[in-house]
């Protein structure tokens, strides 16, 4: 997840400008160890629309075709309200949280919650977040949609990584702890 200084994932009307579109704004090193990915309601049919144009040619960097053909080929299970088709062939609806906590079950590598908050806050509420990546922006916009508001309970994780990236932001790895 990309986040600012104070845990906001997108500004009051939805834009996300402090995400650049640069090498580092791709995590390949957690894209790489996933064969699934979970989205929310929300946030899949802008995700859709933009990565399938990216994949069709739209002029972008490498490191987005990359992402691109990743996300093209990875199946990914969408928490819709009542949409229950999609049209691309990677989609799968799945009625709630308890589906993917069966899959997480099953074997093969990790799955991946691209979000959006509302689906990543609801994971950790949910016990079901392993790994916290965050990339947390050296800005302060105050007021949006937080990471963090509505986590009920304490969830403990212990920090295993941090990079400083060119960008001045920071990518934090956090494992879910029993402390």
């Amino acid at each position: 997840m990309h986040v600012t200084i104070d845990g906001k994932t997108v500004r009051p009307d939805g834009t996300i400008d402090w995400v650049g579109g640069g090498p580092e704004a791709y995590d390949f090193e957690a894209f790489d160890r996933v064969d699934a990915c979970v989205l929310g309601r929300v946030m899949y049919p802008e995700y859709e629309e933009y990565w399938r144009g990216v994949v069709a040619g739209s002029d972008d960097t490498p490191e987005a075709k990359r992402y691109a053909e990743f996300a093209d080929r990875t199946p990914h299970y969408v928490l819709p309200r009542t949409k229950s088709e999609f049209d691309w062939p990677v989609a799968r609806p799945v009625s709630d949280i308890n589906e993917i906590a069966a899959l997480r079950d099953q074997a093969g590598r990790d799955i991946y919650v691209v979000g959006g908050a509302t689906t990543v806050r609801s994971f950790i509420n949910a016990g079901l977040l392993d790994e916290l990546r965050l990339t947390v922006h050296p800005l302060l916009v105050g007021e949006g949609a937080s990471l963090f508001d509505g986590i009920s309970g304490d969830h403990h994780y212990e920090i295993v990584d941090t990079q400083r990236l060119k960008d001045g932001s920071t990518r934090l790895v956090y494992q879910a702890s029993d402390s």
